[in-house]
């Protein structure tokens, strides 16, 4: 796709996809808005005198967790945040409806929580809704609250995973059991072991390997998602890639219940992602290359693996949703299309596929921005932006603003 591009438009390329991902990501007072209201909520589940003999914590995963998170499509969105609250152990008469009613209870009893509560409780999660609290749109978003628990050496081999070299039959020591309210046993059954297993710290340690940094710069990356660290600007190849796929899945499905979901997408690219260091290297290597990384199971059907839990297939719903499938498959079609049509577009034809891609306002801001940038440029340098480069073809100079959403 980019091997008879030059490697001057490759550069210029490369600087306009790491463009596009900058600007996906939550500004950092967001991230810091996040991080407060459920280290709040975090703190106060943990304090619950119901738990406090099984060491009861809060962690984000998903997305914020692995770096990835993006802007919502429309500034009037709601942020997704996944949270996982963890037990070392439990009551010996504890089923998983137990434990998922007393998370539910706890946040039912206080005030502003109860009051943030999805009235429709989840099948694994309890939800906050904390936009109806606020009108301000940097505190946009909702969270998932997943009860689990975990076997009682958890803490110790998490410790003992995080200090030694990275291995994949290690990270099924730090597993954790998750409520289910649609399983079988949820609730009849006291041994965790009959619970649905999840693995969000061990999903998260293979994803950071998957970027296939440096051994110094893997421990940036592992310090920054175990659990949860500082803002962090300056991401790698892998989680930029994951960012511009998601955004391209939600401006092509929006609000479609059947669209390729998150995990299917962040898997494939991190396995088909083969460490580059240039992201437009990067991003059409895993487009051309992530449906090799789908199998078949002797039934014919579609398996996409948990990495770190491999009896765990994310495509498992496709046989009964075939709408899920078919998405899946229009939508990676779509975007080797639009990558291919921004690689080989310029001026207002590339910002129109720019907008196609990422959405219309999206390229706006974007474009406003690079051409503020390079007038900047240029007159620092004394000199012009050549007309006939990719981004120096963009056009008359627009107003710009300096960011996307409001203050970093």
């Amino acid at each position: 796709m980019i091997e008879t591009l030059s490697v001057e438009k490759q550069r210029e390329l490369n600087k306009l996809f790491l463009n596009v991902a900058e600007n996906l990501d939550i500004t950092e007072t967001q991230f810091n808005n996040l991080t407060r209201s459920y280290n709040a909520v975090g703190k106060y589940l943990e304090e619950d005198p119901n738990f406090k003999d099984y060491q009861p914590v809060v962690t984000p995963q998903g997305s914020l967790r692995l770096g990835t998170i993006i802007q919502p499509i429309t500034e009037d969105g709601d942020i997704d945040v996944d949270l996982v609250f963890r037990l070392i152990g439990k009551h010996p008469y504890w089923t998983q409806k137990h434990i998922k009613q007393m998370v539910g209870q706890r946040l039912k009893a206080h005030g502003t929580y109860c009051e943030m509560l999805d009235k429709e409780e989840g099948r694994r999660c309890w939800t906050l809704l904390y936009r109806q609290k606020s009108d301000n749109a940097q505190e946009r978003y909702h969270m998932d609250i997943l009860p689990s628990v975990a076997d009682t050496k958890f803490n110790a081999n998490l410790e003992q995973v995080r200090n030694k070299a990275f291995s994949s039959i290690k990270l099924d020591d730090i597993a954790i059991r998750i409520t289910d309210n649609k399983a079988k046993n949820y609730d009849t059954s006291t041994f965790v072991s009959d619970w649905l297993k999840s693995n969000p710290d061990g999903y998260a340690m293979w994803f950071a390997d998957r970027c296939k940094y440096t051994a110094e710069k893997r421990e940036n990356i592992v310090e920054a998602i175990m659990p949860i660290g500082k803002y962090i600007k300056d991401k790698s190849v892998l989680q930029r890639i994951v960012q511009i796929l998601k955004r391209h899945r939600d401006i092509m499905f929006k609000d479609d219940e059947d669209k390729p979901i998150s995990i299917i997408i962040t898997t494939l690219s991190a396995r088909a992602y083969n460490g580059e260091t240039s992201l437009l290297e990067g991003l059409t290597n895993v487009i051309c290359t992530m449906e090799n990384h789908i199998a078949k199971d002797h039934n014919g059907n579609f398996v996409i693996s948990n990495p770190v839990n491999p009896e765990e297939n994310f495509a498992d719903k496709w046989p009964t949703h075939p709408k899920r499938k078919e998405n899946f498959f229009k939508w990676l079609m779509q975007v080797k299309l639009d990558v291919h049509n921004i690689i080989n577009g310029t001026g207002v034809q590339l910002r129109e596929n720019i907008g196609r891609s990422f959405g219309d306002e999206f390229s706006k801001k974007l474009f406003n921005l690079l051409t503020e940038q390079h007038r900047t440029s240029a007159t620092n340098a004394g000199i012009k932006v050549a007309a006939t480069g990719v981004l120096g073809s963009v056009g008359k100079t627009l107003n710009a603003g300096n960011t996307f959403y409001g203050k970093k």
